[in-house]
């Protein structure tokens, strides 16, 4: 998976999981980048990133964000997805899960203000897919 295939399927996550929410929110850019992978969690090389993808859940009352972290708490567990933290019951609302399918982890969080924020982030990828020449025979 290359990075940009990575950065597609981040938002592909991020769509499903929008459509699943009872009151279609706006969508206002957060963190759309990439980072290094300088310590990966799968012990893999270095030169990988981490393509991830966040947005403000805007247009969306408040009062209901405990319905819509339930929401998305719902469609992630029927999607195939594993919770890794569930903290819905807490004063700042938060889930994170990973996809068992394709290892991409999403979370909703809530600002103090009270806003709901949605992200995806990828495995760690090669740029181009493949690792580069003169690094594919280093161990």
């Amino acid at each position: 998976m290359t990075a940009e295939q990575a950065a597609q399927r981040a938002q592909e996550h991020i769509d499903s999981a929008v459509a699943a929410l009872p009151v279609r929110p706006t969508l206002e850019v957060l963190r759309d980048d990439a980072a290094e992978c300088l310590d990966p969690t799968d012990d893999g090389p270095r030169g990988r990133y981490e393509i991830s993808k966040i947005y403000w859940l805007n247009g969306l009352p408040s009062e209901r964000n405990a319905e819509f972290v339930d929401a998305l708490y719902e469609h992630w567990v029927a999607n195939g997805f594993r919770v890794l933290s569930d903290q819905r019951a807490a004063e700042g609302k938060f889930v994170s899960v990973e996809n068992a399918g394709d290892a991409f982890r999403m979370s909703v969080k809530q600002s103090v203000e009270g806003d709901l924020s949605l992200g995806a982030s990828s495995p760690c990828v090669w740029p181009d897919g493949v690792p580069p020449a003169d690094q594919s025979s280093a161990g």
